[in-house]
């Protein structure tokens, strides 16, 4: 994949016009009576982009109504006694990274400049090659940190290809700069979270605990990379889940993948900020990520600067030198088609705070009575978390997320780990019973025991779960009933390999790169037109424990069809269906609709030779 060099003017043939990378200055729109419960700022952003579909609108809407008002109650601690389940009991909002953001500072729009599919290792590769665009400073957060992985190996060989091409920049221009560089990550392996400070501002690793983390050796770096390693975990199970890097403030990668495991299906987005072209005074979603990643790893320090200078030199050092084209020649993952890809997009910036809920709240959430007398028992521990899953909406995800599955009208597509927040499900459960066609991908068998820890059930068992209360949907519906729902659920199988290609004399030739061990996708598709991507699964530890990153794209159908069919291709061959999936009894017409995720026709199950 070609790489753009920051340094440079961008290439004629991914812009053909000032029009297709600067937003214009769209005309002012008189305050729509329909927005007038919003803040001034928020409502002038739905009307501002005449880009936005009814679709987009409606979803947007809602998430600024749900996160709102439940936010409010969040802040008041008002709670009634008369609240249904949608309702939120009092939650922290006062940890250091459980920030309480304004809705106007989470609109945001953006540049697409990529999405690639590939293993955890091509997807790191991306971001290393990615990196060595730099001149001021680079920023790497990670959930999950491997020190003998091959993802830690490549971040090391391009730490020591940044040093030498910083040597070879300062020799070029007569200056001595060094270049910035974070590795910020939550956890390393079990000691390292049992032993971890409960310090907001976390760890810092000495350069002589490095080699503990596999990081490379800080004698060739002196002079030429300042690196910060810092670590932030809170106790029992507050991980900080989120993955991002950002290469000086102007450019944003957010992967599914950690560095840790390299054979896993993974996704990552690439997002560019450039000052110049943004005017409709909408702040970038890299900018951010840029705030919101000093707010949560710079406790106590002072804010870099909002923008770097860019550099223009008539003898640039590029991509390839200093031993680049080591990086840039490795495999890199398999990108959309740039040509249908690029382009600004409305967003919305979209984390989740970490929280010290512990033991799990369901299955004994489902004995109310039995969870209060456990939490009074344990309250010092037990304060933090939720009392009611189905009501913690007073974050930026949770709220986008039961806001686009309430608002589906038509289909969902959800591909993620694991399947084990509640809410999720009874949400998915609904949208299949007034007609909403559902699919899930999933992996079988991966993270039990954080799945029993954080959740105290399993992916497997809670699929079961909506199977079942979907076929008493079933036979409750009679025949000629209104709804035409359907619920599908593929389970990624590694076992099932695609048959080769005839060049593929050895099936270990391209193991690595080409199969996958397990899928770890998250990504989200509503209606076709809104999508999420980032960190956060479809399970308990994401809806409640884990901090998360993640940003909601308002695209057209084109563009999330761009996204859902990578990863369908990905996933070729590999799929089991979950017995029960399937439509609901009911509906109009015997028509044929689209092809499954796993390549297979539908048809309705009114249809008798379905």
């Amino acid at each position: 994949m070609a790489m753009t060099d920051l340094n440079s003017p961008p290439p004629a043939d991914q812009i053909t016009s000032s029009a297709s990378h600067s937003r214009p200055i769209e005309p002012c729109v008189c305050r729509d009576p329909k927005y007038s419960n919003l803040p001034p700022k928020v409502a002038s952003w739905f009307m501002s982009r005449l880009n936005l579909s009814e679709t987009h609108k409606r979803i947007a809407h809602s998430f600024c109504d749900v996160l709102q008002s439940h936010s409010s109650k969040a802040a008041s601690g008002k709670k009634d006694k008369n609240d249904d389940a949608r309702s939120l009991s009092t939650t922290r909002l006062d940890a250091p990274i459980s920030l309480a953001h304004p809705i106007e500072d989470l609109l945001s729009e953006t540049y697409l400049s990529s999405y690639d599919v590939g293993t955890g290792e091509s997807l790191t590769n991306l971001q290393c090659a990615r990196a060595l665009e730099a001149e001021y400073e680079v920023i790497i957060v990670t959930g999950f940190l491997h020190p003998s992985s091959a993802s830690v190996r490549s971040l090391n060989r391009t730490l020591e290809v940044l040093a030498t091409r910083q040597t070879l920049k300062n020799v070029r221009r007569g200056t001595d700069n060094i270049l910035k560089v974070h590795i910020c990550f939550s956890s390393s392996g079990f000691l390292q979270k049992v032993l971890h400070t409960r310090d907001p501002k976390g760890r810092i690793w000495k350069e002589k605990e490095w080699k503990k983390l596999g990081l490379a050796d800080p004698t060739y770096l002196k002079g030429k990379i300042d690196l910060t390693v810092k670590s932030l975990f809170f106790r029992p199970v507050g991980l900080l889940h989120g993955k991002y890097m950002i290469v000086d403030r102007r450019m944003l990668v957010v992967p599914s993948a950690n560095l840790s495991w390299e054979e896993w299906l993974e996704g990552a987005t690439t997002y560019i900020c450039d000052p110049e072209a943004t005017t409709t005074g909408t702040i970038n979603v890299v900018k951010q990520f840029v705030r919101y990643w000093e707010s949560v790893w710079m406790v106590g320090e002072e804010p870099g600067p909002e923008e770097f200078e860019r550099v223009w030199e008539s003898f640039p050092v590029t991509v390839h030198e200093g031993g680049g084209s080591i990086i840039m020649d490795k495999f890199k993952g398999t990108p959309v088609n740039q040509s249908k890809w690029l382009g600004w997009a409305p967003t919305i910036f979209l984390p989740h705070p970490e929280q010290g809920s512990f033991p799990p709240v369901w299955p004994l959430g489902e004995v109310q009575i039995i969870w209060r007398i456990i939490r009074k028992l344990m309250g010092a521990i037990l304060e933090k978390g939720p009392d009611n899953d189905e009501g913690y909406l007073s974050n930026p995800q949770n709220a986008f997320i039961f806001a686009a599955i309430e608002g589906a009208e038509e289909s969902i597509y959800l591909h993620t780990p694991n399947v084990t927040a509640k809410p999720i499900m009874n949400a998915l459960v609904r949208a299949v019973k007034r007609g909403v066609t559902v699919e899930i991908v999933t992996s079988m068998g991966m993270m039990k025991w954080e799945q029993l820890v954080t959740a105290g059930t399993t992916t497997e068992k809670c699929l079961q779960k909506m199977v079942k209360e979907i076929g008493k949907f079933k036979e409750s519906t009679p025949d000629g009933a209104i709804t035409t729902g359907g619920f599908f659920v593929y389970q990624y199988n590694p076992t099932k390999r695609p048959q080769l290609p005839p060049f593929v004399k050895n099936p270990n030739d391209n193991h690595k790169l080409t199969w996958y061990d397990k899928s770890h996708v998250k990504c989200l598709i509503i209606d076709e037109q809104v999508v999420m991507l980032g960190s956060g699964n479809a399970d308990r530890a994401s809806w409640v424990t884990s901090q998360e990153v993640n940003i909601g794209l308002f695209l057209n159908k084109a563009k999330a069809g761009i996204v859902r069919q990578a990863l369908v291709n990905a996933l070729a061959g590999r799929l089991e269906v979950l017995k029960g999936s399937g439509w609901v009894t009911g509906g109009e017409g015997d028509y044929e609709l689209s092809y499954g995720v796993d390549g297979v026709p539908r048809r309705k199950r009114n249809d008798p030779e379905a």
